[in-house]
């Protein structure tokens, strides 16, 4: 039996993100959609009352790393290397350096804004070790958002525990994967749906880590990518493994722009991070924004979709990161995760239904996010 019900003037439906009208959503006291309806009577209350509302699926940021998020700026006008590469790095040295409460309270807040953004589940890559990855799960206990811990061994971890204590591994590069290690623990441990990822070609393109990887057949998720080439792709589309692209670093950083043209002509189902909290404000509008702006700078002549940077933040993440039977749509069976835009804000004067998904992507902005819910419950609402 339903715990309730959500009525919506439209929403994007399904796993093509179809646009529907006046839909009406049965949800389940797990907080699962049982049903959904598209009504033909309008005697629903709508949930933003007098207001016009759309629901778009929540999204997913495939990668981040939440804990330097107190050192916002810090990196601003330096070279990658200095910031966030290696143990003398700003980062590290002041995550080593903090006390634990700072960075839980910084964990907190990237979270309280991740949600209010419509971001409600996110892959940390999580330094520090088992410390680590025990220190991000005290900081969300309380909060409704999702994440998978992909997490990082110190010099002084047992590899085996902190794959066991995570969701998976994650490597800040290829030289660090020791890659019999890996392949015992995927070999003995129990996976339980566990990730492998790394890091990659961010900085100049690595062919030979790329094809040792491949060869090994170790790693589930390629992050970054950003020299790849056409043929690394085709490579990785052959071998069925998964890319997470994260522009805006890579353009703070200055370190250029990913290929997209050819990861979408090639098919990929590439999906978004907004990787490190203490450079890059985790914001999907804003990144999917300067994706179709960069990739008309790289390519005129391209076209991008906005359905396409869409699915790049809800469907592509969910199936690139084992999610897709929960998350990644508003779909009946899976968990009712979804954010209502108000569509009376003035910024959407001259919306109508053949225009409305790249009236969305192109100017929505957070205060246009009203409610988010997860699991049918209401995580974040704005006045």
């Amino acid at each position: 039996m339903a715990s309730k019900k959500i009525f919506s003037d439209y929403a994007l439906i399904g796993e093509d993100l179809d646009f529907k009208k006046n839909v009406l959503m049965e949800i389940s006291e797990k907080g699962l959609i049982e049903e959904i309806i598209e009504s033909k009577e309008l005697g629903e209350q709508n949930l933003l009352g007098k207001d016009k509302s759309i629901l778009i699926p929540c999204f997913i940021n495939s990668h981040t790393h939440i804990a330097d998020n107190f050192g916002k700026e810090l990196g601003l006008n330096k070279p990658i290397k200095d910031v966030v590469s290696g143990s003398e790095s700003i980062k590290h040295r002041i995550l080593k350096e903090s006390a634990d409460n700072l960075v839980i309270r910084g964990i907190q807040c990237a979270i309280d804004e991740m949600l209010s953004n419509g971001i409600t589940f996110f892959i940390d890559f999580r330094e520090n070790g088992i410390n680590g990855v025990e220190l991000l799960r005290r900081a969300s206990e309380h909060s409704p958002i999702g994440m998978k811990i992909l997490g990082r061994p110190t010099s002084t971890d047992n590899e085996s525990e902190v794959f066991k204590l995570a969701d998976g591994l994650g490597f800040p590069s290829c030289s660090k994967i020791n890659s019999t290690a890996v392949k015992k623990l995927l070999k003995n441990g129990s996976i339980n749906n566990k990730i492998i990822a790394a890091h990659i070609s961010e900085t100049k393109r690595e062919k030979y880590a790329l094809d040792f990887l491949l060869s090994e057949d170790i790693v589930d998720v390629f992050v970054h990518g950003t020299h790849f080439t056409k043929e690394d792709l085709i490579m990785i589309k052959n071998q069925n493994k998964k890319i997470v692209i994260c522009p805006q670093s890579n353009g703070y950083f200055g370190v250029g722009f990913p290929p997209l043209k050819e990861m979408l002509e090639l098919g990929l189902e590439i999906s978004l991070g907004t990787d490190n909290l203490m450079a890059v404000k985790p914001d999907f509008f804003e990144e999917m924004r300067y994706i179709y702006k960069m990739s008309k700078i790289e390519a005129p002549n391209f076209s991008i979709m906005s359905k396409d940077l869409l699915k790049m933040a809800t469907i592509n993440a969910a199936k690139n990161l084992r999610l897709e039977k929960e998350r990644g749509s508003i779909s009946e069976g899976k968990f009712a995760d979804f954010f209502a835009l108000n569509l009376n804000d003035s910024n959407y004067f001259g919306i109508n239904d053949k225009n409305i998904l790249d009236i969305i992507v192109h100017r929505t902005s957070s205060v246009n996010i009203k409610k988010v819910y997860v699991k049918g419950h209401v995580a974040f609402e704005r006045e």
